[in-house]
């Protein structure tokens, strides 16, 4: 199983129960391909920085999943033939976050050293 990140942006006229209903629906497809969502994050009508089908803000909803690969088609077909969803982006989650932190640290510790030689 591997891990995912999802974010989909729909127009910003929709009720919030259009997105809690797309958000289950995606649960739904999950469930059904023994995958889960592990984090959901409701970022809320948005600016965009440029029109997407004459519409100038949307609502956005960010999910972290997991699940095979089979579910992913699914999601994007879903998400593509549902009108009201106006762009949608499904990527690899490839353990970003314990690269960053490891990255961060090592950034951390090479700016402490520099000031440290410095006030030598």
């Amino acid at each position: 199983m591997n891990k995912y990140e999802l974010i989909f942006i729909l127009k910003a006229d929709q009720p919030d129960a259009e997105m809690e209903s797309r958000v289950e629906r995606v649960k739904e497809i999950l469930t059904g391909y023994e995958g889960e969502v592990t984090q959901e994050n409701h970022w809320g009508v948005r600016r965009l920085a440029y029109e997407i089908r004459h519409e100038n803000r949307g609502n956005y909803m960010f999910l972290k999943f997991q699940s095979h690969g089979d579910a992913v088609a699914e999601l994007d077909k879903l998400m593509r033939l549902d009108d009201q969803v106006l762009r949608h982006l499904i990527v690899v989650d490839d353990e970003w976050e314990e690269r960053n932190r490891r990255a961060m640290a090592k950034r951390r510790q090479e700016q402490s050293e520099s000031v440290s030689e410095a006030a030598e």
